[in-house]
């Protein structure tokens, strides 16, 4: 597969192709990434889902269903995703490869025709709106969604950590804003706020699979959209003191979220990467095998580290009289990390866990892009092969390096009511 080409269509504009043969399918993506603020949030998280909903080609979900069909099988999808300090809103096309096409259609024609209608041309009623079935139909699905959310404790959890690191700053704002807000939304405001995404985001599209991008195609489109935005992650800031807190609600098993500030420069994001599989990453880790098996304090316990946040976070489901004892371990597994315990089983295990990860990414076209838009926040871009050939180059000792620099932040726990 060759490796991403890549065109500045404007200082606001990137197009990165990924061609392929070996795929029978191909995607167009488009992603808009905006700074993410209690403002906007929830105003430019309805619009992924409103705008393929139904376009002036194409008024309504029938007409985009049969216009799909005759496609194929072709998907208009939608999607918001929190990336640092952005918003990222994303729209794609996707659908079989236009040789496995009768009479060899150009899909990649038809499925940018579909994009384009649906970033440019949305539906709108009489009265320039977007229509009230729509609006309300997507409002109501998000307002669902939070409502899921609030109901699936792990997600809950972590989000409640988050939003304690990151008190204060954009970071800590919801994807999709808050339930409030979305239930606030005024449809007469959405259409200027629409054209406002247009031009105040920073545009990265994606062609993958087996395609060739039109790069006067996309030059006419986008050139002369968009505003200029530096993409970096979140600086780091050492937090004063670790903030605690406790939330009772009636459920059966307890969540306990920690979070840490991480101290790293953009260039080391693998080694820390490879630090968190030690420390809780894999099933060979020391929280999986010393918290979870040997003391059994845990259903289950993890960390994960957010690159473009320079935070980990360790999450866990406990019985609530094992809290105090969990939280205790798990600052003692860490310790042990930074003293440099890590056996050389523990590190092989968690190299070839991460290089078997990145080595996967090879089969799915969604992968690929997410690969690759994390990567547009560093100077520096590697392929997955090149990631995985760097990560066994790392010593323990660099793994213990890298620990003493993981600060702790946050103990948040969800903890279940003496009745439960």
């Amino acid at each position: 597969m060759k490796e991403q080409n890549v065109w500045r269509l404007s200082d606001a504009v990137v197009l990165r192709s990924y061609t392929n043969p070996r795929f029978k399918t191909m995607k167009i993506s488009v992603n808009m990434l905006l700074p993410l603020t209690k403002e906007t949030a929830a105003v430019y998280g309805i619009f992924p889902s409103l705008v393929t909903r139904a376009t002036r080609e194409y008024p309504g979900f029938a007409a985009l269903n049969q216009k799909l069909s005759q496609l194929y099988g072709a998907t208009l999808q939608s999607g918001v995703r929190k990336m640092g300090d952005f918003q990222c809103l994303m729209i794609s096309a996707g659908g079989i490869s236009s040789r496995y096409a009768f009479g060899k259609d150009d899909m990649f024609s038809e499925l940018s025709g579909l994009l384009f209608s649906a970033l440019f041309s949305p539906l709108l009623d009489e009265d320039g709106c977007f229509p009230e079935e729509n609006f309300r139909q997507e409002q109501r699905q998000l307002l669902e969604l939070k409502d899921a959310e609030f109901n699936d404790k792990m997600s809950y959890a972590h989000r409640r950590c988050e939003e304690l690191i990151f008190a204060g700053h954009n970071a800590a704002i919801d994807r999709y804003g808050s339930k409030e807000d979305i239930a606030k939304l005024d449809r007469k405001a959405l259409t200027a706020a629409w054209k406002q995404v247009l031009s105040a985001a920073r545009f990265e599209i994606f062609t993958l699979g087996d395609c060739e991008p039109s790069i006067e195609l996309f030059r006419e489109k986008f050139a002369h959209i968009g505003t200029p935005r530096k993409l970096e992650p979140l600086p780091f800031a050492a937090p004063d003191t670790v903030k605690r807190e406790i939330e009772i609600q009636p459920v059966a098993q307890s969540k306990l979220s920690m979070g840490f500030r991480v101290n790293a420069k953009p260039e080391e994001r693998l080694l820390f990467q490879l630090m968190s599989a030690v420390f809780g990453g894999t099933p060979s880790s020391k929280l999986f095998q010393n918290v979870r098996e040997r003391m059994g304090l845990c259903y289950y316990c993890s960390s994960a580290y957010s690159v473009l946040s320079n935070a980990l976070y360790v999450e866990s489901g406990v019985e609530t009289k094992n809290l105090e004892k969990a939280e205790e371990e798990i600052f003692r597994q860490l310790q042990e990390v930074q003293s440099g315990t890590i056996s050389e089983d523990e590190l092989l295990s968690a190299k070839l866990a991460l290089c078997n990860s990145f080595r996967s990414l090879r089969d799915s076209l969604s992968a690929i892009e997410t690969w690759y838009l994390g990567q547009a926040f560093s100077e520096t871009v590697l392929t997955p092969e090149e990631a995985a050939a760097q990560i066994m180059e790392y010593t323990a000792e660099q793994v213990a390096e890298a620990a003493n620099r993981v600060i702790p932040a946050v103990v948040y726990c969800l903890k279940g009511s003496e009745e439960n």
